[in-house]
């Protein structure tokens, strides 16, 4: 015996019904989990930059502070500790300013280890940091 849509069109229909709400669900649900993830990881992220930048003692009155940017890259584990050297890249204003400000910045992150309060379960959000650091966080 065959059986075909034609045979039983209301099963047919709710069917069809039923798969195309779960793909309009499908579709839908994603970005709403991105969008939170997105507000996770910023949340996170602002946690450790205030928790760096409150350790963080940039220098003073050098030639072209105000021209100078770092960046400090780390990768943490599940306990908030940096694995392995953090990678600094400068830019801008004298070498010597770019150094002592690379330096401060770094023992600021040195001295914020291990970072705490990070959700356990959304470690894949948190697990590689980037921070930066330029004239505006030099009011601090």
């Amino acid at each position: 015996m065959r059986l075909s849509a034609n045979h039983c069109p209301r099963i047919g229909l709710s069917l069809m019904t039923a798969f195309a709400i779960m793909s309009a669900a499908s579709v839908w649900a994603p970005p709403a989990t991105a969008a939170n993830e997105d507000r996770l990881r910023h949340s996170t992220m602002e946690n450790i930059h205030n928790s760096v930048t409150a350790n963080w003692l940039p220098p003073a009155d050098m030639t072209g502070l105000k021209d100078v940017r770092v960046q400090i890259r780390f990768e943490l584990d599940r306990t908030g500790k940096i694995i392995g050297e953090p990678k600094v890249t400068m830019t801008g204003g004298p070498e010597n300013t770019q150094k002592a400000v690379a330096a401060s910045a770094l023992r600021a992150v040195l001295r914020s280890a291990p970072f705490k309060n990070l959700p356990m379960d959304k470690y894949d959000v948190w697990k590689e940091v980037a921070i930066s650091f330029n004239s505006d966080d030099f009011g601090h």
